[in-house]
């Protein structure tokens, strides 16, 4: 008999330009899988940045190898005027109706609350992706469902804009739930929109910001679409971080101190969490008989995680590529305190510079590569209940 197939999901979590380091891993795991399948994901789930890294395999989902070839293109090329406009002329005029918004002086334009510009991406995304590829490769079974997360201004819910095959069903929870559509750029710039830097993005008759801000349960939209294996990547130092040696004295936190840990927080704690549970959900599962869950009438199923993560602080090295942002740019991030200390990692969630892209993708590539017997057993759908080698043990 064989054995019944375990479906996968490639969960991309939120992160700016560190988004950068995703490409990099995707990479890697190409070259551990050869050219053995063309589908090594079914469920593709993305996040803010994630989200657009998403989408791009979905939208190649015939082919994982070029879609990830498409993103390593994409990545070593991008510029910040790709992303948001960077001018002084725009900066000025954005940062003052941003103000004369955050102080109620008068009805600011739609869009004005927000530090930055991004119409650029919004023309790149459409120049970019032939969204319309998402629902033929659906239909041909080449992708099982692509997952992009936002969070609605008017309900404060996580919301899961899911595109898919016909087995696949919406569903609601406390405060997030997901609903079938057809993947556009709009929700790709919802998805992206974090709170402050970027304007919210309108979808039908709602705004929407980032999608990490309200989402407590990253794992769960590739649950309820069906995979039980799960690939996490992750891009920032998801374990944790170890305090400088050195005594440090005490000073004021900047605004990008404030805003980076701020980001640090949506983009990482929740989805630390959500492992955690599910961790503890298997061990609970192991030690419940299978006969007594059935008679329970509870549906529960054991599903396994792999956490891809950088080997390194990215904040301290978007240091040293701090010089290469457009002047305007510069000298606003300056002000906010984020070209110096720990304030980098504001620095390094804006700054999408093609050297320091570049960098992350090779860190990305090297770290996964590292872990390349064990990524290639982990997905293997012929085995089940697999226990990642060297995964942390949660108290």
């Amino acid at each position: 008999m064989r054995p019944e197939r375990v479906e996968s999901a490639l969960i991309l979590s939120g992160g700016g330009a560190r988004a950068a380091y995703q490409a990099g891993a995707l990479r890697a795991i190409a070259a551990i899988l050869g050219k053995r399948r063309s589908r090594p994901f079914a469920v593709i789930s993305g996040t803010s940045a994630g989200a657009i890294n998403a989408a791009t395999l979905a939208v190649h989902a015939d082919d994982f190898r070029r879609g990830v070839a498409r993103l390593i293109r994409w990545w070593r090329q991008v510029d910040v005027a790709d992303i948001y406009r960077a001018d002084f002329a725009t900066l000025s005029s954005h940062g003052m109706r941003f103000l004369a918004a955050m102080v109620g002086a008068g009805h600011a334009p739609e869009g004005a609350a927000s530090m930055l510009d991004n119409a650029p991406l919004a023309a790149l995304l459409d120049r970019m992706l032939d969204v319309e590829r998402i629902a033929e490769h659906c239909a041909t079974g080449a992708l099982s469902a692509l997952a992009i997360n936002a969070t609605s201004y008017a309900t404060g819910r996580a919301v899961t804009f899911f595109e898919g095959g016909s087995n696949h069903a919406a569903w609601n929870r406390t405060r997030r739930g997901g609903e079938r559509a057809r993947i556009t750029v709009a929700h790709l710039m919802a998805s992206t929109a974090i709170p402050f830097i970027f304007p919210a993005a309108r979808i039908g008759d709602e705004f929407y910001m980032d999608g990490s801000v309200r989402q407590i349960t990253p794992l769960s939209p590739a649950l309820h679409l069906g995979a039980r294996r799960l690939v996490v990547n992750a891009v920032g130092p998801f374990f944790g971080q170890r305090a400088d040696a050195a005594p440090i004295a005490p000073q004021y936190p900047s605004f990008a101190q404030i805003a980076g840990h701020a980001l640090s927080s949506i983009f990482l704690d929740n989805l630390g969490a959500d492992l955690e549970q599910l961790t503890q959900m298997n061990r609970l599962l192991a030690l419940l008989p299978a006969a007594r869950l059935e008679r329970s009438g509870l549906v529960f199923r054991h599903a396994d995680a792999i956490v891809l993560a950088p080997s390194i602080d990215i904040g301290p090295l978007a240091l040293e590529y701090a010089d290469r942002l457009p002047a305007g740019v510069r000298t606003l991030l300056r002000g906010f305190g984020s070209t110096r200390g720990t304030g980098a990692n504001l620095l390094s969630y804006l700054l999408f510079d093609r050297d320091f892209c570049r960098v992350l993708v090779r860190l990305g590539y090297e770290d996964t590569l590292a872990r390349r017997d064990e990524l290639s057993a982990f997905l293997d759908t012929r085995r089940t209940n697999f226990i990642p080698i060297g995964w942390p043990e949660f108290r």
